[in-house]
């Protein structure tokens, strides 16, 4: 009987024991709750400070940390208050609250109340409670401080295509109190044009951390000029055209900064001129380079190959609104040339290249290019040709953008043309460096490595081009139909893998000028590469915004075969580099489309 009570006191105990066991398994599984002191806070303008706690309602048994950060409401960080963000940190044990002080700012506006938040999250060994975001509002200390509405979408809204442009007219009062609300908004504008007239479209009173683009369009909406910042450090745009015909014209306003567009506002503005949109002295200025005048082929400035011409720019002279610079060079069948500009340290310049042929006439392909190295890395350009006659080759060398005539001497450049042998493997020649005229930087010429292709660029962007229709025949336009052509290409040196680097372009010729315009490539396309001897696929793409898909280092035997399923086009590639361009003739609608 004794045994028997006391197995069963033995297992009352362990009972309890394990009991006691799970209820402290289950308090130690209940972690830490973290919290703010209060949800709402409101403070003065000249109080300096607002001050939160983050409290802890139970002794923790390890380390907890938690992150905390403000962010904007109406008030604004920079000029409200003090941006703020951090780690609170509670040690075993440890209760005490963990201040948390945010700087106000004491402004003399007179804006009324506003408000801001901070919240706490991340727990790290904890979790969090309620509340967890607090309001901090500021109230305004400024004499007739009143509520200042917020500006939102602007009154010309919905403006966001040529459908819906605002409508405004030349020398009209400036459109104001304009925003890009909601974030990504481009606004459209359109106005009644007359042939013969000079506009300058711009944008102006930017505030604070907007930095507008402005593109201009023609009556046919086709994109004529572009400008981001009038000068260096000067974040409004301008462009001035002449107008070609009567009809409405357009533009597009878009803002580049990620800034919360909320109360950031702009103005645009048309204005017209009967005249010259800017007047430079006659003769020439003393910052004109040496080769001035040279902007027509009659007065070419004779290059040599193996010359440099380290001081040029872009200083109109005899009365030019612009400089665009004409070299010419003479060439021989067989030598492959190769000519680049060269922007110096300090120069603002932004080149383009173009070359001619013996005629004054562009090549056809068009053989050209804007920048060498893409994404705005080198804004200065470099053309190569494998001459096939014995004459003059013309060089054109303008401005991406042309430049007003108090800053045009800060727009420096330098011009290097070589001549090689095109079957001989190139040997690097030394550089050689210049000093940029007109109180520009120094740079160095680096060492030209001729490709056996031309590289393919966009058609000269100058807004306000100089005719020079008068000075040569133009190359008669072939008949409107698919053409495909591809650029020249050099036979590789001898047998092994080579690397080659493709590029194709594939393009709508919708004005029928048998040139590749930036709105005319036709996109996602798929373009595939072959190994022309086994037919084994090597690599493949589509075609980006441009119309363009590049393939670079691709690995091949032999010749490579580029296929366009699209439009049913394949074409053999022998060399290292090739550069193809695919056009598609524009083709009348066909009568009754329903």
């Amino acid at each position: 009987m004794i045994l028997m009570s006391f197995a069963i006191v033995l297992i009352a105990a362990l009972a309890f024991l394990r009991l006691t066991h799970l209820t402290n398994s289950l308090q130690a599984q209940t972690l830490p709750e973290l919290r703010l002191s209060t949800s709402n806070l409101t403070v003065a303008e000249n109080a300096g400070t607002a001050t939160l706690n983050v409290t802890v309602n139970t002794s923790p048994s390890e380390v907890i940390t938690v992150s905390y950060a403000t962010a904007n409401g109406t008030a604004v960080a920079g000029s409200d208050y003090v941006q703020a963000s951090g780690i609170i940190t509670f040690g075993v044990n440890d209760t005490t609250p963990k201040q948390i002080s945010i700087t106000i700012l004491d402004d003399t506006a007179a804006e009324g109340t506003q408000s801001f938040l901070l919240q706490i999250f991340n727990p790290i060994s904890a979790t969090l409670g309620t509340p967890s975001v607090a309001s901090i509002n500021i109230t305004d200390n400024d004499s007739g401080a009143t509520a200042t509405p917020q500006i939102f979408a602007d009154a010309q809204e919905p403006n966001n295509s040529f459908n819906e442009a605002a409508e405004t007219a030349a020398d009209a009062a400036d459109l104001c109190n304009l925003t890009f609300y909601p974030p990504g908004d481009q606004d459209y504008f359109r106005w009644w044009g007359k042939a013969g007239i000079t506009y300058i479209v711009t944008t102006s009173d930017l505030a604070a951390g907007l930095d507008t683009v402005l593109d201009v369009y023609n009556t046919n909406q086709s994109l004529i000029a572009t400008n981001d910042d009038v000068s260096t450090g000067i974040f409004r745009s301008e462009v001035r055209f002449t107008a070609g015909s009567d009809g409405y014209y357009y533009a597009r306003v878009t803002n580049k900064t990620p800034i919360d567009p909320v109360n950031k506002r702009y103005c645009f503005a048309v204005d017209s001129s009967v005249q010259p949109t800017s007047t430079p002295p006659p003769g020439f200025p003393p910052a004109a380079d040496d080769c001035e005048f040279n902007s027509n082929i009659e007065n070419a400035c004779l290059f040599v190959a193996g010359e440099t011409k380290p001081n040029l720019n872009f200083v109109p002279s005899l009365g030019s609104s612009q400089d665009t610079d004409v070299f010419k060079m003479w060439v021989k069948p067989g030598i492959f040339y190769t000519c680049e500009t060269v922007i110096p340290a300090g120069s603002a310049a932004d080149t383009n290249m173009i070359f001619w042929d013996n005629n004054g006439n562009p090549f056809n392909p068009w053989l050209g290019n804007d920048d060498k190295v893409p994404g705005g890395l080198d804004f200065g350009s470099q053309v190569s040709y494998l001459a096939t006659y014995t004459g003059w080759l013309f060089i054109v060398v303008g401005p991406v953008n042309v430049p007003p005539l108090e800053e045009a001497p800060q727009h420096q450049y330098g011009l290097t043309c070589l001549g090689l042998e095109s079957t001989p493997t190139p040997t690097p020649s030394p550089t050689s460096a210049f000093t940029g005229g007109g109180g520009g930087g120094t740079g160095t010429f680096p060492t030209i490595t001729p490709q056996p292709t031309a590289a393919f660029p966009t058609p000269f962007p100058t807004p306000t081009p100089i005719d020079l229709s008068a000075f040569f025949t133009p190359t008669p336009a072939p008949p409107p139909v698919v053409q495909f052509q591809p650029l020249p290409t050099s036979t590789p040196a001898g047998g092994g893998t080579q690397a080659a680097n493709i590029n194709v372009t594939l393009y709508y010729d919708s004005n029928n000028n048998f040139l590749p315009e930036l709105t005319e490539g036709i996109v996602n396309a798929a373009v595939s590469l072959y190994d022309n001897g086994t037919g084994e696929l090597i690599s493949f793409g589509h075609t980006n915004e441009t119309g363009v898909v590049r393939f670079t280092g691709v690995n091949a035997a032999g010749a490579v075969r580029v296929v366009v399923p699209f439009l049913n086009y394949s074409q053999v590639v022998l060399g290292s580099n090739a550069d193809i361009l695919v056009r598609v003739a524009p083709q009348p609608l066909p009568i009754g489309i329903p």
